[in-house]
């Protein structure tokens, strides 16, 4: 018969039993555990290791030299941006001062609106459109990207690179003493409103300097004028553009007027003096 708690038999020997396997096992898979533990946390959210001291100055540097933001981050309301005396010299016999937004994807970089309305001999449409130019790229500031764009659009006009010219030049610059005179709009006095023509082959209305694409002082940071002539089978019509920039908000208003009959010539100092006046309103609309 054998002793029962003989040593050496599993409970004090040097023979390790089943159950002590076992438990040395998880001792060590627990050491291992928290060994991985202790180097995972030095790289961690609280850690300060060298990895997030680098993304911390990295993001500093870029918000440093970020381009500032647009000075302007809202739009007017474009149906209610002119006033109802500018629409009603402009545009004499609408049939709707309200106005018709126009369709876009974004009012909040973007907005415009178009009216109509008629005069002896044919019709006239206005369209003023907005936009607030944002820049998405951190070393160009939004007033930089206004200017290129604004600067793309002159050179499709094909309106001259400004040069210093001296005072009273042809093609200059609308001035006091030129026409259409900065500051004409709706308050112009009776024989300068845009509802009045000039008397038919006045030197004002006739002279070429009158219908140049040019630039135009006055109107914001930077504007041009342009005026098109053109005959189509159905009649005549012309068209005054004028696009000017203010900060980082780019606004063209386009005038036009329409006649079924090639012989009737539309006033082309009629309607920049309408135009020209309008974007001055429209600037300070925008500055308020």
């Amino acid at each position: 018969m054998t002793p029962r708690g003989v040593p050496g038999e599993g409970l004090t020997g040097n023979t390790p039993t089943p159950r002590m396997r076992r438990t040395g096992g998880a001792i060590a898979g627990v050491l291992s555990l928290t060994a991985l533990a202790a180097l995972t946390g030095c790289s961690g959210p609280g850690s300060t290791g060298s990895a997030t001291d680098n993304s911390g100055i990295s993001s500093r540097t870029d918000s440093a030299s970020a381009a500032p933001p647009g000075k302007y981050r809202t739009l007017p309301e474009p149906c209610g941006a002119v006033s109802s005396g500018t629409l009603h010299q402009l545009l004499p016999n609408s049939q709707d001062y309200g106005g018709e937004a126009a369709v876009t994807f974004d009012t909040d970089r973007r907005v415009g609106c178009k009216w109509s309305g008629s005069v002896s001999g044919g019709n006239r449409y206005l369209h003023v459109d907005f936009e607030r130019v944002v820049s998405y790229d951190p070393a160009v500031s939004d007033e930089d990207k206004a200017a290129q764009e604004y600067q793309q659009l002159a050179a499709a006009a094909h309106i001259p690179v400004e040069t210093p010219a001296p005072s009273g030049t042809p093609g200059q610059s609308p001035g006091p003493s030129q026409s259409p005179t900065p500051g004409a709009s709706a308050n112009a006095s009776p024989s300068q409103s845009p509802s009045t023509p000039p008397p038919s082959g006045s030197a004002s209305a006739s002279a070429a300097p009158d219908t140049a694409p040019r630039r135009v002082g006055g109107i914001g940071d930077e504007a041009f004028l342009n005026d098109a002539l053109m005959t189509r089978d159905s009649g005549v019509h012309r068209d005054v553009t004028v696009v000017f920039r203010t900060a980082n908000v780019l606004v063209t208003i386009e005038f036009s007027q329409w006649s079924s009959n090639a012989s009737v010539m539309p006033q082309s100092l009629d309607l920049q003096l309408g135009a020209h006046g309008l974007a001055q309103e429209l600037a300070k609309k925008i500055e308020e």
